[in-house]
């Protein structure tokens, strides 16, 4: 038998999977980037291959973040340090609530027993363990 954390230590070393975590790391400062009040009224939804989907309040507020698409390209670049990371910025008009993106919660204790944690413990608490490292970087 094939035990997870080995499987998903593999697909951590993939590029794409990488990339994707460091998006989601930079993507969590939208308000940061946006500004309160663009923040109430839109959210990253997804990231995929360069390109960020960000959901919005309507298509008014859809038209202004548009307007100013390739500064908020150049401050999540900047955030990550990668220029290219985020490539383009697609807006999409939501029917429901604006929901931000969770926060993971790391786990209790990162150093347990791995085996009794689920996938989302893990990935959470490695996320974690990078934003912490960042922040201690001069």
């Amino acid at each position: 038998m094939i035990r997870i954390d080995s499987i998903l230590e593999g697909a951590l070393d993939k590029k794409e999977v990488l990339r994707a975590a460091k998006a989601q790391i930079a993507l969590r400062k939208w308000p940061e980037i946006v500004g309160p009040d663009l923040a109430t009224r839109s959210c990253p939804q997804r990231y995929e291959r360069g390109t960020v989907w960000i959901a919005v309040e309507g298509a008014a507020w859809a038209q202004e973040l548009r307007m100013v698409r390739h500064k908020l390209l150049d401050r999540l670049k900047r955030i990550q340090d990668e220029p290219d990371l985020f490539q383009d910025m697609r807006f999409v008009v939501s029917r429901g609530s604006i929901a931000p993106i969770e926060q993971p919660k790391p786990a209790a204790n990162f150093t347990k027993d791995r085996s009794k944690l689920s996938i989302r413990e893990i990935a959470s608490s490695r996320l974690a363990v990078v934003k912490h490292d960042r922040r201690a970087d001069p």
